[in-house]
């Protein structure tokens, strides 16, 4: 099963006709390997000892006629159990995922001899805050809390060594091995205008597997017949329609209204909300319009200087050039120009 919470799905299935299944999760690769970190397989026999551990599988033989599917390669599977009567937080997960939050599970995979922690510890980290399961060493858990940022940024489930002395723990010394495993939602892509701008962005969110929402007041834009890829179209005034979508951390906004007045609208919804991205198209004099006009109700400067304006890229293409971002360019300015009121732009 693919997709976002897919293996919890089938994780959370299985756990309704077995009492306990196991999971073995590639955590760790070395050399070329057939799977990458983070596969993982639901085994639906019990373990004998019912006790979580490492196996690692050595890839590396010499290659020979007689020898199959030789990658080259050292992978570390951790085997653990999972139980329908224990902490199951797999129904957790799939709830953060529907909810288009970002939700990693930490698991303890490895630890020196004396660590106070068990191997199989496990913690459910939703947006960065705690929300299931818990490390019974606070000192580790605080560490993991601190990490899961870095770690969803970079979007790849992985593994984290984390190495303790007596300057972190008294009487304490040694490392554990932390397997972060993201399960994060479908991106979503909202067009705000359903302008003729609004139409390539639209195809190639699709492509790039967003879910695609478009939102404009015009029934003659906003159709099904000019985005028959859109997972939603909404036909609304802007701040309405934005008013009724949770803007999350896996939220992109493209502004490509018609009119400044429509992004003083849309972006006066969104502006201070967690969105991943917000991007607005214009001019510079555009821009600085709409952006002088929030600070004026109040907006502060460092939540204007948020969205990515003017959206696309400096290519200098009849000159060459190294394709920067022209909001990149151009924010340095609009600090300058927002903080001195210097409408010279």
């Amino acid at each position: 099963m693919s997709g976002p919470g897919g293996f919890y799905t089938a994780l959370n299935q299985s756990l309704e006709t077995a009492p306990r299944v196991a999971v073995a999760t590639i955590v760790r690769t070395r050399g070329s390997s057939p799977r990458e970190v983070g596969a993982r397989m639901l085994v639906r026999e019990v373990m004998q000892d019912d006790q979580p551990r490492m196996v690692v599988v050595d890839l590396t033989n010499e290659i020979a006629m007689s020898t199959d599917g030789v990658c080259g390669g050292i992978i570390d599977i951790f085997v653990e159990p999972w139980h329908k009567n224990g902490t199951n937080l797999a129904s957790g997960v799939l709830d953060a995922v529907q909810r288009h939050r970002l939700v990693a599970t930490a698991t303890v995979v490895s630890r020196s001899r004396g660590m106070p922690i068990a191997l199989g510890e496990k913690l459910l980290i939703v947006d960065g805050q705690p929300h299931g399961g818990g490390f019974s060493w606070s000192a580790l858990q605080a560490r993991v809390l601190a990490d899961a940022p870095s770690v969803v940024a970079q979007g790849q489930s992985q593994s984290r060594t984390y190495k303790f002395d007596e300057l972190h723990e008294p009487e304490v010394a040694g490392q554990v091995g932390v397997f972060f495993d993201l399960a994060l939602p479908r991106p979503r892509l909202v067009i705000v205008g359903a302008g003729h701008v609004a139409v390539p962005i639209a195809e190639v969110g699709r492509l790039l597997d967003f879910e695609v929402v478009v939102i404009d007041d015009r029934p003659s834009f906003a159709n099904a017949e000019r985005f028959p890829g859109a997972d939603r179209i909404i036909l609304d005034d802007f701040a309405t329609a934005l008013d009724a979508i949770e803007i999350t951390p896996s939220t992109y906004v493209v502004l490509v209204t018609r009119a400044h007045t429509h992004d003083v609208h849309a972006l006066r919804r969104i502006v201070r909300k967690p969105a991943g991205y917000i991007g607005m198209i214009g001019s510079r004099r555009r821009v600085y319009a709409v952006f002088k006009l929030l600070q004026e109700e109040g907006v502060p400067l460092e939540d204007l200087l948020r969205v990515h304006a003017p959206i696309g890229l400096d290519i200098k293409a009849r000159r060459g050039g190294g394709a920067a971002s022209m909001s990149d360019l151009l924010r340095p300015q609009y600090r300058y120009s927002l903080s001195k009121g210097d409408a010279d732009i």
